[in-house]
Order: C-alpha cells, then structure tokens, then sequence
C-alpha cells in the first residue's frame, strides 16, 4: 500500500481536500486512511489539491492523516448470484450471507464506450396495473417518472410492479434505494421475500443515514449492476431507484460541503449535470433494454421545484400521484390529467385502446371542471348531459382502483393482475353506460367488471 497524500481539511460529513506532494491520482480515484475510512476524487483543484467526496463515514478522521491508494477506482462488485440479495454501494452483502467470486465493475462509463440510445419502441410492457396500462403505457427502454409528496404511495406502487413484472417473468429487476429510510429496504425485501419474486431482484441500498456521496454513488451501483444483468442473462431489465429527488439533494449536500456557489434554491450548480450523468448511463444493448422507473419525491407538493423540473427533463413518461386523490381513498392516487406517456399512440397500442384512453381522460377532464358546481350544489344541478358524465366518471375512477398483492397482508382483498386487453373493454362498457345503474362503490378495488353481481 503505497502513502500518496494527506487530508488538508475536512468539509463536514461528506467532503474533504489532500494535498499530494508528487502526482494527483486521477477523477474517481478510491483512496483510504489506515482505518479504512474511504474517499472518492471528485475534482483536481491544482496539480497538487484535489477534492474528494466521503462513501463512508468519517467521523474519526483528522487533518493530517495519510492516505492510501491501491489503483483503483470506484466499482462494484458483481457477479451471476446478484439476485435475490441485498448489497451496499460497493457490493458488499448486507443480508449477512456469503458473497464469492466477484469482479469490480467501475461505476463510470469509460470515453471509448459505445452509448446505445435506441428504444424498443414497438413493444409496451404490460404491468397489469389498470391505470397504467389504459393511461400512461410504459414501452421497453422508456425512462419514467413517478411524481408524489410523503404518503401518497409511491414505495407501493413501485413494490407491485417489481411483483408483476417478476410475475410475468419477462425480465430481472434491480432496485436503488437512494437516500431513504433504513426500515423501508427491510420492508421491501421482507416484501419481495414473502410474495415469492425476490429471486429476480438485487437491491443496493445508499440509505438516509449514508453520507451524501455514499447516496449518491449507490444510484450509479445500481445502475451498473442493471446494465451487468443486461448482459450476462440475456433478458430485460427494470431498474427501479427510490429516491431520484434524494440522489439530487445528496449532490447539493456535497455541492455545499466542497464550498460551490448554489444555484435556485440552494441546489448544486451542477444539478442538470449530476442528473444526466446518472440518467445517460441508463442504456440497453442491441438486444435488450433497460426500463427505469424512478420515484421522485415532491417538496411540499411544489411541482416546480427545480430539482423536479430537471428530472422531468429526462423522462419519456411520468405518473403524478395526488394527495387529493389519496385522500378520497383512490389507490393507486395517479393523477390522470397530469400524467403523460409516450406510449399513449396509435401505432403502439392499437386504435381502440388509443381512443378508449382518450374518451376516458375526456370525461376526467370534463368530471373536474364541473367539480365545484357538484361540491357546492350537487350533481342534482346539473343538466342531463353533464349528470351522466359524472356518473361515469365516478364509475371509471373507482373502477381504475386495484389491490395489490404487496398489501394483502393489510388489506381485505386479494392483489389481481388485470390484462391490458380487459382494462380496454371494461372501460369501454363503462362509458357506453352499460353499468349506469350498479351503485358506484361496486366498482371500487375490484379487478374486473366480471366481478360484478348485478340484479
């Protein structure tokens, strides 16, 4: 182990400086203290300072200390066995069992690298979610959004489409937890585990009590080991991160500790940067792709925040959960008026599901500007022409409900997944008015209109 350098200063929890007499190592460049404390370089200062970001804690640390570098830059350790695991930023188990026979995988695309940006854009992917599948279809390689506040159920949703998605075994699923709650990455795998599809995901946790550069390089791990399955198995991979926003603030976090001037908001200057460094990363192969989904918590339900705006930037798709919605009880709390899909088109879906997509989202339209007058008044107000617009309306969004079968253990009913050809045709019998006269809390957390009893 040879001695390169020393720390300079200390920046926090989550940065320092070193000064080295000789030569810089280079960007992403893994050093060490002899208590095994770990940095990565993140900029070259001068021909001798460089700044450097922490991955682990450095709480013991002290100005004057020596560091250590061995060569290497910052990887994750991969192998076939990933699946069903549980690991770290760096690849080391956190499900306390044997991990053997592994090889580094560096984090950062080198410059010779082929980029390879074509989508399979003749094939949707069923979820078997209702919503989705009718509304914002998602196609193979397509980047989406999932847009909510705390509590709107953002964590479940991604959770049950790990499940069906796994259900239908067309393809693996990797799972970034990125700056949240360490109870949540137990939860999920206890989830995942007792719904028999941990088998087909590997989760790599940076959680909330990671320092911020350990958050942010967890997203990259999980990206890596995504494009690792890629191109061992052969299959399609869905990559899943669970904060997005969180891996924003963890580069503000770092931006701040380093000494850079802010932007709007206090956000790092290099927030359009750090984002498209990590979302340009996300590519598939000639043979197969990567569908991302990427929860992104909403501050205080400000959609402009600038961190928000940037994401969406990135996105082919974005699903916006509401609290409103939430609070009627309609789960999932999609927000059909601002959700959007690229999917939604004729040449993809077919010239029915488009047009029933369309009617549907027309009605929705319709239901929320006469909002006020049946909020006020009623819908006993209302001329004949708007009184069965609202009903419908009132029967396609129950009918849009669904139980998941991540949430049987707290809920009465069974998960169902529903075909996307069955979704169309229900609605569609919905708005021709064939179910005008069922009381409206029939529809409400059922899969299909089969299941129905009518008089």
């Amino acid at each position: 182990m040879k001695v390169i350098g020393t720390i300079l200063s200390i920046r926090g929890s989550s940065a320092a400086e070193a000064f080295f007499e000789k030569e810089t190592p280079p960007i992403h460049a893994i050093l060490k203290t002899k208590d095994e404390v770990i940095f990565e370089v993140v900029e070259i200062k001068n021909n001798q300072v460089v700044s450097l970001i922490a991955l682990t804690e450095i709480k013991e640390t002290s100005q004057g200390e020596e560091l250590f570098f061995e060569g290497e830059k910052i990887s994750v350790k991969l192998n076939n066995k990933i699946l069903g695991r549980i690991f770290d930023l760096f690849g080391n188990p956190l499900d306390n069992k044997e991990f053997k026979n592994t090889k580094p995988y560096p984090l950062f695309l080198k410059k010779e690298e082929k980029i390879y940006t074509e989508l399979k854009e003749n094939q949707i992917l069923e979820t078997g979610i209702k919503v989705i599948d009718l509304l914002t279809p998602f196609r193979g390689g397509d980047k989406v959004g999932l847009f909510g506040g705390a509590g709107v159920g953002k964590t479940i949703l991604i959770t049950e489409l790990i499940h069906n998605l796994s259900l239908k075994k067309i393809g693996y699923s990797i799972f970034g937890g990125v700056g949240e709650r360490i109870r949540e990455g137990n939860d999920l795998y206890e989830t995942l585990k007792k719904v028999e599809v941990l088998d087909d995901v590997a989760i790599y946790l940076g959680q909330m009590d990671a320092s911020a550069g350990a958050r942010m390089r967890a997203a990259f791990s999980a990206v890596t080991a995504a494009k690792f399955l890629l191109d061992k198995k052969d299959k399609d991979v869905f990559l899943f991160i669970d904060n997005i926003f969180r891996y924003a603030l963890a580069g503000m976090e770092v931006g701040a500790t380093l000494g850079k001037n802010p932007s709007e908001l206090g956000y790092q200057a290099t927030l359009d940067k750090d984002l498209a460094d990590l979302q340009e990363k996300i590519q598939g192969n000639e043979k197969s792709s990567i569908t991302s989904l990427q929860a992104v918590y909403v501050p205080a339900d400000d959609i402009t925040d600038p961190a928000v705006v940037s994401i969406f930037s990135h996105l082919d798709a974005s699903l916006v959960l509401s609290r409103d919605i939430a609070e009627k009880g309609i789960y999932p709390a999609v927000d059909i008026l601002h959700s959007h899909s690229l999917g939604i088109n004729k040449d993809l879906v077919g010239e029915k599901h488009y047009n029933i997509a369309q009617k549907v989202k027309a009605i929705f339209q319709k239901y929320q500007e006469l909002s006020s007058i049946i909020n006020i008044l009623g819908t006993e107000e209302l001329s004949h022409d708007d009184k069965i617009i609202a009903r419908r309306a009132e029967r396609l969004q129950r009918f849009l409900t669904q139980p998941f079968f991540t949430t049987e253990s707290f809920n009465v009913k069974k998960g169902v997944y529903v075909p996307v050809e069955k979704t169309v045709s229900d609605c569609e019998r919905i708005i021709k008015g064939d179910f005008d006269d069922v009381p409206v809390e029939e529809f409400y957390m059922i899969g299909t209109l089969d299941e129905i009893k009518r008089k």
